[in-house]
């Protein structure tokens, strides 16, 4: 099976411009069936991004991009 998805992604919980939420709806909207959310240094936007996911039916990768020196 072949899957539409973006797995690099950044939300307002880091330097994104959309919250968690209204990424996925963008995500769905445009066609997507899975993305990864992937904020710099933090978890904090993936619950409202998978429960979001959940409830229009596009899947939610938990992700993280860590910044290294």
């Amino acid at each position: 099976m072949n899957y539409v998805a973006d797995l690099h992604t950044h939300s307002t919980a880091s330097d994104g411009q959309y919250a968690p939420a209204e990424l996925v709806r963008l995500a769905k909207e445009r066609g997507l069936d899975v993305l990864a959310l992937t904020d710099h240094d933090t978890a904090d936007g993936v619950k409202e991004a998978v429960e979001t996911g959940e409830a229009l039916g596009l899947r939610v990768i938990r992700g993280i991009e860590l910044s290294a020196d």
